[in-house]
């Protein structure tokens, strides 16, 4: 089956999946409750979204800053400070939880950090005591810093050793000069023996303010009683202000290719680029070139897996930040395959950036971009960080509700000149990770 083939017939199916859940009244465009946005009596911002299929209520504490606020030589800062927000003080407080079905977890991305809380709604009032207490007072002694700093080794060396992970980690690095953005999220080992107690409590009370943080919360409740709850234990922020955190510029290295020698038994090879800021348009064509390019069956990539055999993983990603976003377009293959495979990579880039797409491709890449974008923010912990995340990038909560109109505004012309614009090979950085002795199309 052809590539065109392939991708139309999977585009029909997700055209079926998209008409049969409109009838059933589900989906951003026919929710019955659109998210919505106010204030809590304390200031601080509330983003609330009503979604009644399941009992279960996530609240989502979004604080604006993440890697991009970390002073440099105190890479992993952002993160150290977040994951201690979540240090329980006493075994009682774990019983607690863990007798209430409730989850506490936390993420630190490039533009902010989140304390998620995940619990059965009929336990919310219960869990939102015990984590306000929790957050809004952090044990930040030496002994739990230091025992941090050792959870942060042990994710950095989990990172490490994996490949699509270290690739990404240096393309951001070398995009962003290794600063801000570019910086590590668990630290290096000198940044982690840098980090010290002082530098913890600065960044916490910095960030942690009621002028800078804001809620992002997803439930089957009403939004009154769950406000109510809000207030009542998440009252204690200082005041604060909102720090000015500088959205770093991407600039692609004078040496744009990267080698990351590891002797395994497969070779990653990656291309990536730096998009435009995220504006709605811009955010939306570069959702659809990353689909375009290697989510799923009948994606450009997909054929070097099922039809040249040259991989046996093909992929696309997309991250963005305030400034850029950055494109990443990978494949995994056998370490004798490898050399092979980069010339095919390249070929099928360069191809969809030198003729772009058709009529058809267009039309099939938004209806499966719509069904990604559906598949994604299906749970409510997904929903609530990307309505988080939103917000903080400065595209707005309410970009959740018109992404499927500004997908289909999308013209053929619009996004073929992005393309054009984006993917120049020229502007490529080039990503390998494996055997010393793995050569690329370059060589």
């Amino acid at each position: 089956m052809t590539r065109r083939a392939t991708r139309a017939m999977i585009a029909a199916l997700a055209a079926a999946a998209l008409a049969a859940g409109a009838a059933a009244g589900t989906g951003p465009v026919t929710w019955k409750e659109q998210p919505r946005k106010t204030a809590l009596t304390t200031g601080v911002p509330l983003i609330y979204h009503q979604d009644k299929a399941s009992p279960m209520t996530v609240v989502g504490l979004i604080v604006p800053g993440g890697r991009a606020a970390v002073p440099e030589g105190l890479d992993g800062l952002a993160y150290l400070v977040t994951r201690l927000t979540l240090e329980i003080p006493d075994e009682s407080k774990v019983r607690d939880l863990m007798a209430q079905s409730t989850r506490m977890t936390f993420l630190c991305e490039e533009d902010f950090s989140a304390v998620i809380i995940e619990c059965l709604s009929e336990n919310l009032e219960a869990a939102l005591r015990v984590a306000g207490k929790i957050i809004q007072d952090p044990l930040m002694s030496g002994l739990r810093i230091g025992r941090g700093k050792e959870m942060m080794e042990l994710g950095a060396q989990a990172e490490d050793d994996d490949a699509v992970a270290a690739a990404s980690n240096a393309a951001m690095s070398a995009f962003f000069q290794g600063r801000g953005y570019g910086s590590s999220s668990y630290g290096t080992a000198a940044s982690r023996k840098a980090i010290e107690r002082k530098d913890v409590l600065d960044f916490y009370r910095r960030f942690f303010t009621s002028k800078n943080v804001f809620f992002s919360v997803v439930s089957d409740l009403d939004q009154g009683p769950v406000q109510g709850l809000l207030e009542k234990y998440f009252s204690k922020f200082p005041e604060g202000g909102r720090p000015d955190v500088a959205a770093a510029a991407p600039m692609l290295p004078a040496d744009p290719e990267i080698r990351l020698a590891k002797e395994t038994k497969q070779t990653y090879i990656g291309r990536a680029w730096a998009l435009p800021a995220p504006t709605p348009e811009d955010h939306t064509k570069g959702f659809l070139v990353e689909v375009l390019a290697g989510h799923g069956p009948g994606s450009r990539l997909w054929g070097l897996r099922t039809v040249e055999r040259l991989a046996y993983n093909v992929e696309s990603r997309l991250t963005w930040t305030r400034s850029a976003g950055i494109l990443e377009a990978y494949l995994e293959t056998e370490n004798a395959k490898a050399g092979r495979a980069a010339e095919a990579l390249d070929r099928v880039l360069r191809e969809l950036w030198e003729k772009g797409i058709s009529a058809d491709e267009l039309e099939a890449t938004k209806t499966m971009a719509k069904a990604f974008f559906l598949r994604s923010a299906e749970t409510k912990v997904e929903r609530t960080r990307l309505l988080g995340q939103l917000e903080v990038l400065g595209l707005g909560f309410g970009h959740v509700s018109g992404l499927f109109e500004t997908v289909d505004a999308v013209t053929l012309d619009g996004l073929n000149a992005y393309i054009r614009t984006v993917l120049d090979p020229a502007k490529a950085l080039k990503v390998t990770v494996g055997p010393a002795a793995t050569k690329s199309a370059s060589d």
